[in-house]
């Protein structure tokens, strides 16, 4: 018999398996991942470096149904806890603009660390084990976990099954099905972390442009603002700061959504300093065309594209521009307004919004209500991080809360 059994070979289990082992290193641990491999996601995260942590940590950087679980996460954890937790396993980081890397910027590295320290301590990992359900034996003093094949007794159980996000990785809906046969609750799941769709017949025209912008999500009575890289795609915008306000669209009512987005794409200039230079340009004729003052300000593409949704002829000489003209370039500069559509590329999503329903386990341990010795650990679980390495904390965080738990009462 198994003393834990950790459903998943993702951030969350292999962070569990490695705490367990590290800390009782005799602890009889067994593994069951879905695919042929460990940590998909993981050595893919951050663009292949893995941003591990972030030193902004406030509850404004996660989604939860449940707020007051926000709340009590960060008050209880920090980003210097996963720092911690890979400086033990032998993994040094560093940090850039709050943000912390493995110092080899390399992703795979840290899946690799980890599976080293299970290895090293004789943790057993089963491939392409697709578990089907868990049953309490022994008036829940232990249980049997059932895959197709086999099953596997033991005292404890992680679930660390992950979220469907990034189904090319391997997010996948079975851990959720394997919890809803458990009867335990779940909030309604949509992908977040997304590209947006947008209402834009033009936008073809600046596909691949990239620029550092403030995106504002206006509905209701409220402003969320985000500054970071806007990119325009063929039907759609991307970046981390369109992404992470997609976290709030799925919640929106479809009769907010008319031009619920709107883009300053020069958030370092005021409208008046902006004006005041398109038109100087204007006036002393150092450009030929309106297209050639605005390409002094913007890549060449993205110039074309605001001078089309203006209706304005790129080829106009300067000295023809009027007031009214400089007014309207200068608005839709400062002020450019979209229409998201409801379209949720799950394919593109790296993360899901929703989850098991945080009433369902105990927060402090993560061990479920329902079953004693049954914790669920990561993106299972309605909490969902921005951009930034909130989602990679959440899962390593409460990995080794749930395997420090379990621990302490086998």
């Amino acid at each position: 018999m198994y003393e834990i059994v950790i459903i998943g070979a993702g951030a969350a289990g292999l962070s569990a398996a490695s705490t367990a082992i590290m800390q009782k290193p005799d602890t009889k641990i067994l593994i069951l991942e879905r695919g042929n491999k460990c940590g998909r996601k993981l050595s893919a995260s951050g663009n292949g470096k893995c941003n591990l942590t972030n030193s902004f940590f406030e509850k404004d950087c996660y989604f939860s149904n449940n707020l007051s679980f926000i709340e009590q996460f960060v008050d209880d954890n920090s980003p210097n806890d996963v720092i911690a937790f890979f400086e033990k396993c032998g993994l040094l980081v560093y940090e850039k603009d709050g943000y912390y890397y493995p110092l080899s910027d390399m992703a795979r590295q840290v899946t690799d660390r980890l599976l080293n320290i299970c290895a090293s301590h004789r943790v057993v990992i089963e491939y392409d084990k697709c578990v089907l359900g868990i049953e309490p034996t022994d008036n829940f003093k232990s249980y049997l976990v059932k895959t197709t094949d086999n099953e596997y007794k033991c005292r404890k159980v992680i679930i660390a099954t992950g979220s469907n996000s990034y189904p090319g990785l391997g997010g996948t809906e079975c851990g959720y099905e394997l919890i809803k046969n458990m009867d335990i609750d779940m909030t309604e799941i949509f992908p977040v972390l997304i590209p947006v769709y947008v209402d834009d017949d033009k936008l073809s025209i600046a596909q691949g442009v990239r620029i550092n912008a403030e995106v504002t999500l206006d509905f209701g009575d409220k402003k969320i603002r985000e500054r970071g890289q806007v990119q325009i795609n063929n039907n759609n915008l991307s970046g981390i700061a369109i992404m992470n306000l997609s976290c709030y669209l799925p919640k929106i009512e479809q009769a907010l959504l008319k031009d619920c987005f709107y883009i300053d794409y020069l958030p370092y200039m005021s409208w008046d300093k902006l004006k005041s230079y398109i038109k100087n340009q204007c006036l002393d004729d150092i450009c030929d065309n309106i297209l050639s003052v605005l390409e002094g300000i913007f890549p060449s593409k993205f110039a074309k594209y605001l001078l089309d949704k203006l209706n304005i002829d790129s080829q106009i000489i300067t000295a023809k521009i009027t007031e009214k003209q400089i007014n309207k370039i200068t608005s839709y500069i400062k002020k450019m307004r979209y229409t998201p559509l409801p379209q949720y590329d799950n394919e593109k999503s790296q993360a899901s919004l929703g989850g098991v329903n945080i009433d369902e386990i105990c927060a402090d341990s993560y061990e479920t209500r329902k079953y004693e010795g049954v914790y669920i650990v990561g993106e299972a679980l309605d909490i969902t991080g921005k951009c930034g390495g909130y989602n990679l904390t959440f899962a390593i965080l409460s990995g080794i809360k749930a395997a420090q738990n379990a621990l302490d009462n086998l």
